[in-house]
Order: structure tokens, then sequence, then C-alpha cells
């Protein structure tokens, strides 16, 4: 499969400064997720301002549908782009402004009506996009600016840190179009730090952390790389000395915290600790009552990495 978006070392500088090292990656072309992971200042929106065609590298390659995409109509108007934020005019309406962007993007008479209401009705926002938009929810605001990026019906949707400031419901809502967008022929590219409700919605991960790119691949491929990640378990037994003597002896330990009803292990390599505590369980062998993994999930990985790159 070709690639849709590809990488080759691409950096870029502010003056002095490296917004982002050497960068090498592709996506492939039709639909799809992909999530851009990392805490603020580690690159996400710079790498975002490269792909959609904001600024061009300092160095290596960027191309988008196998072209540069920095001052190239061609490419550009293939790519949608939700940046962080919104400015929109709080006495502006939604229509009037995305019946003008949407002339901006070079879309005219009924073909420009048809792809407005056909837009609003994707989003959700079709009975109300008469209000102005001081009168808008900061969800509703977002649904505007996602179907600003949509009005002309993108192969590539870039989105910089959607989820900020959406309460639980609004955020669902988001994920939830995002997946049906993905569904068909659309690339979606999503930054946040927002760790495990990304989680939740990409079918791929790229790790990003002081202008790096750590690692990529989906939750379980990264967790492969990552068998020193030490993994937190709390063991629920009659006796939690006895518990903490077993642990000493046959596990990679790397912090224990004893508790009323057992204890907290912090291990490492628990592929094959886990088989080991299972069957001195079942010999009868480990006073265990219950066994609750705590941190088997991205946001316990990516605290690791960084920590790991620091």
């Amino acid at each position: 499969m070709s690639a849709l978006l590809r990488l080759e070392r691409a950096s870029l500088r502010y003056g002095q400064i490296l917004g982002l090292s050497p960068t090498s990656f592709e996506l492939p072309e039709g639909g799809g997720i992909t999530g851009l992971l990392g805490p603020n200042g580690s690159g996400k929106s710079t790498l975002i301002q490269m792909v959609s065609g904001l600024l061009p590298p300092s160095s290596g390659t960027v191309e988008v549908f196998g072209q540069a995409p920095f001052r190239n109509p061609a490419v550009l108007s293939r790519i949608g782009l939700v940046p962080e934020g919104d400015r929109f005019p709080t006495g502006l309406k939604a229509r009037r402004w995305l019946r003008m962007m949407g002339e901006l993007s070079g879309l005219q008479g009924p073909a420009l009506e048809a792809a407005l209401e056909e837009t609003l009705a994707l989003v959700g926002m079709e009975h109300r996009a008469d209000l102005p938009f001081a009168a808008m929810s900061k969800g509703m605001r977002q649904r505007i600016r996602l179907a600003q990026a949509l009005m002309h019906r993108p192969e590539l949707l870039i989105l910089d840190e959607p989820f900020n400031g959406l309460d639980p419901e609004a955020r669902l809502t988001l994920m939830d179009l995002l997946r049906r967008l993905a569904a068909g022929s659309t690339r979606v590219l999503v930054s946040s730090h927002i760790l495990s409700e990304v989680a939740q919605l990409t079918d791929r991960i790229l790790l990003l952390f002081r202008g790096r790119l750590l690692a990529e691949g989906s939750v379980p491929e990264i967790r492969e790389l990552l068998d020193r990640h030490p993994v937190e378990l709390r063991l629920v037994a009659e006796s939690a000395q006895a518990v903490a003597r077993w642990a000493v002896e046959h596990g990679e330990l790397v912090a224990l915290r004893l508790e009323e009803s057992g204890a907290v292990l912090a291990v490492r390599n628990p592929r094959s600790f886990l088989p080991k505590l299972q069957d001195a369980a079942a010999r009868g062998e480990l006073p265990l009552r219950a066994l609750d993994p705590i941190d088997l999930n991205l946001d316990a990985v990516f605290q690791y990495l960084t920590k790991d790159h620091a």
C-alpha cells in the first residue's frame, strides 16, 4: 500500500531552537485514525504545521499525496485542518461563517449550499447553525470548526488537541464522529495529551517527547517493546507478609507496598512473573484471592517512556 503521508528525517528549527528532531514515519492511504501523543512542548503542533503545509521542514522531506505540502494548493486542497483553539467572531452566525469558508476553499453556488448542509448534518449542527458563536458552547464551536475542515471533503483530516476543554459528552460525540469519518476513506491524524481517550480512538499511535519520536505502533505493539516497563499489580491475599516474601523471592521487584488486604508490587517482565504467580496460587503456595493489574494502559507506557528519555 502506498503512503498518504511520508516523513524522511524531517526536522524543524525555530532559529536556534530545535522544535522537532529528524523524524521518519509513514501513514498509509485509506481510512483510519492515527494518534499523535505527547505533553505540551513535545513537538506535536510543530509536526502538524509541517504536515499541513504551514511550515517547510528545516531538513529532510515531508510528502503528502507524494508531494511537498508547503505552498502547494494541489496538496492543501486535499487536507482539512482543525487547529487548537478557536477565534470565531462572536457576533457572527455559524452558517454564514461556514459559507464564507466554503467560498474561500473554492466552492460556489449549489455545490457550496449542498456541501454546507451535508456537513452541518454530519457534525449534528444543522438545527443550531443560525446561532451566533457567542451563544454556543465549546462543544458546539468545536463541531463547527470540524465542519469548516470537512466542507471540501478532505482525504486527510488533521486535528490539534481537539478534546481540550470539552465535557465528557462532547468528547464522546467527537470521538464517534471521527470513527465514522475514518470508517470511510478519510485518514485522521489527531494530536492530544489525553492518552486514555485517544488510546480508545486510534488504530495507530505515535509518541512524541521533547521533539523526538519515541515509539510508534498499536498499544500492544508498544508494550511488546517495553518489557523493561515496571507494571503495578495489586495482590489481595489473606497474608500481606506472605505475599511480600513470595514476591521478593520470585519477582523482579522495583517497589513493594504493603496494604491491609495484601500488597502492591511494581515488577519488571510481567509476562514471566504473572504465570509464576498464578501457578503458585493454584498450588496453594500463595494465599492469593485476587489480582488486579493497576496500570496496564497507555498512560503508564507514556510516563515510563518520557521518564526514560528525560
